[in-house]
């Protein structure tokens, strides 16, 4: 099954895709999961805890947190991480609030979004996203993947979707899985597959943003 598991909805600032829109893709794309990561959030929580009842496709709680280490991927049902962290207080924090909870370090080599590189090394994370399909460059991925070679099981594929056209460009390839809890149990053994989402894409995106004209 293919996962995408960083994505950006309605609730995040630079995003306005409702969260159905992306169910809709996914079943369209045959995307077995989905995580929304929204930028230092977690209202999607109890947003997909209803929508999971009307779809197949596996929805997996998750927030983006911006901590001063670079940006970490939290999944699993806990609360609010705070923003302005160490990054490893933040991972001390997430796993504190949740059964089974996984931290990867998303784009840890992409300096112009907030990567801080080798820096992750400081925290007990459990993986790193060596694919992000929103990197301009592909030089950020490629140090991503030969930094995780050897040191992390979870290497991860996303697309770090803002708007629905981006959806699924990268994603982690897993064996199938019937529950949020099996897929997280799953995800050292993912491949991450796919591209970036090209000059183009980005750059609509950027430009939205900044006028202020981001659409779903």
């Amino acid at each position: 099954m293919k996962a995408d598991l960083h994505l950006h909805s309605e609730h995040s600032w630079d995003s306005t895709v409702p969260i159905a829109k992306y169910i809709e893709r996914a079943e369209q794309l045959g995307f077995g999961a989905i995580a929304i990561t929204d930028h230092n959030s977690i209202k999607s929580h109890a947003e997909i805890r209803k929508l999971q009842q009307r779809t197949e496709v596996l929805l997996v709680p998750g927030q983006e947190t911006s901590t001063r280490d670079g940006h970490l991927l939290v999944y699993g049902w806990t609360d609010l991480v705070p923003s302005g962290l160490s990054m490893k207080e933040s991972v001390e924090i997430a796993k504190g609030g949740g059964d089974l909870v996984l931290c990867v370090a998303a784009h840890p080599f992409d300096f112009f979004r907030g990567g801080k590189g080798r820096k992750i090394l400081s925290a007990e994370i459990d993986g790193v996203e060596v694919l992000n399909a929103s990197s301009l460059l592909g030089y950020p991925n490629w140090c991503a993947k030969r930094f995780a070679r050897g040191r992390f099981d979870i290497q991860l594929g996303n697309s770090d979707s803002h708007r629905s056209a981006e959806f699924g460009t990268a994603y982690t390839r897993l064996s199938e899985c019937e529950t949020v809890e099996d897929l997280l149990k799953q995800l050292s053994a993912g491949i991450a597959e796919g591209k970036r989402i090209g000059i183009i894409k980005k750059s609509t995106r950027f430009f939205r943003r900044k006028l202020n004209r981001m659409t779903d």
